[in-house]
């Protein structure tokens, strides 16, 4: 794959994707991203380099995006609405680019040849009571007065159309199911608990923790994701859904304490309820922790960091 098309590609998990391509034998990357949760900064590294063309327009404003994607090889669909925060306050745009922008991704695909991955989400599972979700367990998402559980039901529309359409022939889809995806020069403005958790500890400032702290999550490292797009793409695992994430479970409280000791720093942790910064409309999983064994068997790849070690090498990211 010589060409390769990264929506959304100005982003945490983009901006990661394009580091690694550049450095094999791809000839070009086309980025298409509006920066509103993208930063320029991300690409400008890759100034000095002539392989990476960038589109500053959200995917479904681009004119003719049939004849653009045209002579590609390969689109890795990003593009999304990121971080709670984000979602809960930009609700109706990010359902839409959710479902239009993949839309019209997958016709462009189709109308030129191209294989797609698709990045859904953990949220898919909602709140499922199974000790481990395994891509076969049953979703249990909100109701729709909870609107947290929109961006789910989107991300859970793009795989049905995704499925669909290769079921009939016509697309080439990859559908991986993202878990907490954290690693270097992650925002914390759109609610990422990682980053904002650690700028707070650096600056000695209180950690505020939204619920009582007990409701446990499984954090990834942001390069274990990227090297499984490249190998899921490589392999031609059309047709199939992945679970990308981390077996270990940490509470967020656990999570605020290995911060502040990692920081060395004097912050407090403070509790708010969920209410008080979302109003009645959220509703918040106890716990989300994946099973990974179809990837792994798949692959042959296993995640490679702990919790521990990615909170040090970002605590030293930042600290740079």
């Amino acid at each position: 794959m010589k060409k390769i098309i990264i929506t959304g590609g100005a982003g945490f998990i983009g901006s990661h994707l394009i580091e690694k391509l550049i450095k094999t034998e791809v000839e070009e990357i086309l980025v298409i991203d509006d920066l509103s949760t993208g930063k320029s900064a991300n690409l400008s590294k890759f100034n000095d380099s002539n392989k990476v063309k960038f589109i500053n327009k959200k995917v479904e404003d681009v004119q003719n995006l049939d004849e653009t994607f045209e002579g590609y090889d390969f689109c890795y669909h990003l593009a999304a609405g990121v971080g709670v925060q984000y979602i809960m306050e930009n609700l109706s745009k990010s359902l839409l680019t959710n479902i239009l922008a993949t839309h019209e991704v997958f016709e462009a695909c189709k109308k030129n040849n191209i294989p797609v991955l698709v990045t859904s989400t953990s949220e898919v599972y909602g709140v499922s009571e199974d000790k481990e979700w395994t891509e076969e367990s049953r979703s249990l998402i909100g109701p729709t007065t909870k609107l947290r559980w929109s961006y789910a039901a989107s991300k859970m529309i793009d795989e049905f159309l995704a499925l669909s359409e290769y079921e009939e022939g016509k697309l080439n889809p990859i559908i991986v199911r993202l878990f907490n995806i954290i690693g270097p020069n992650q925002l914390s403005e759109y609610g990422m608990v990682v980053p904002k958790f650690i700028d707070a500890a650096l600056n000695n400032n209180d950690i505020i923790i939204h619920g009582d702290g007990s409701q446990s999550r499984s954090f990834t490292w942001v390069d274990d994701v990227t090297s499984y797009f490249i190998k899921l793409a490589e392999m031609k695992a059309y047709g199939e859904v992945f679970n990308i994430g981390q077996t270990q479970e940490i509470t967020i409280k656990d999570l605020a304490e290995l911060i502040i000791e990692t920081c060395d720093s004097k912050s407090q942790i403070n509790y708010i309820q969920h209410e008080e910064v979302f109003g009645n409309k959220f509703e918040d999983p106890t716990r989300r922790t994946p099973n990974i064994d179809k990837i792994v068997n798949f692959t042959g790849m296993t995640p490679t960091k702990d919790i521990n070690s990615m909170i040090k090498e970002i605590v030293a990211h930042k600290k740079k």
